[in-house]
């Protein structure tokens, strides 16, 4: 019978499957494979990736539930196409899905927010730690700034563009970004960058250079982009010299 499952499905499935394959108990399983099939780990490799650029691999599916998504496949490569009867459980395979899909977004979520908590309150030591310093200034919306050379040019507003260069870390010394590093300043409004950041700048006057303690709040907050290595709740660190104004 040749019948195709939804998409979306079918995909989940497959990563799902592999998932299973590169990280099943049979810790000996990839051991004994390489004896007979060249580039094995190559191929789990694959099977590692597919899971990975999916969210399969947060479903939650128990150890039987994944041999029998192993014993599907099988049959369905030894078949060469899915039998009699399967589009009947369709909807059914939908449901579970979807439901396996929420509960992976919840868990994420509540990792997420868990994440967020403890490094806000990192953070918040950090800042009160750093607040003691000589030197360090408090701005009314909530960031910390230390004048480290004072300009001798005109101040930034937020309707401006700046040139500059950045070195932005987290509080453990992780670099994130920087234009330094790069070799290159780099220019942009000032309305269109992180609240802690801009108003840091506003301290400062051309050819000055200052650095700014940024809490998550007038950061990325919760939410910073995925995969990066701010992670939610992080506090940001910024040395920033500032060249123009334009």
């Amino acid at each position: 019978m040749n019948y195709t499952p939804f998409p979306r499905v079918a995909k989940l499935l497959l990563a799902g499957i592999m998932l299973s394959l590169g990280l099943h108990p049979a810790g000996s399983c990839l051991a004994q494979q390489e004896k007979k099939v060249p580039d094995a780990e190559v191929y789990e490799a694959i099977g590692l990736i597919l899971a990975d650029r999916t969210s399969i691999g947060r479903m939650q599916f128990t150890d039987e539930q994944i041999e029998l998504i192993i014993s599907g496949i099988r049959k369905g490569v030894k078949l060469g196409e899915i039998p009699a009867g399967v589009e009947a459980l369709e909807p059914k395979i939908e449901a579970i899905m979807r439901e396996k899909m929420q509960l992976a977004r919840k868990a994420e979520q509540e990792a997420q927010d868990k994440l967020a908590e403890t490094n806000r309150a990192k953070g918040e030591a950090f800042l009160a730690k750093i607040s003691q310093q000589a030197g360090v200034l408090k701005d009314p919306s909530g960031f910390y700034y230390v004048i480290l050379k004072k300009g001798t040019g005109a101040s930034p507003t937020m309707d401006d563009t700046v040139r500059l260069h950045y070195h932005g870390t987290l509080i453990d010394g992780t670099v994130f970004d920087s234009s330094v590093d790069r070799g290159q300043p780099t220019s942009f409004p000032m309305n269109g960058v992180i609240k802690g950041f801009s108003g840091g700048l506003t301290k400062t006057q051309v050819g000055g250079k200052i650095r700014i303690y940024i809490p998550s709040k007038l950061g990325y907050g919760d939410n910073p982009r995925p995969g990066g290595k701010i992670k939610p709740g992080d506090t940001l660190i910024f040395e920033c010299e500032l060249l123009e104004i334009k």
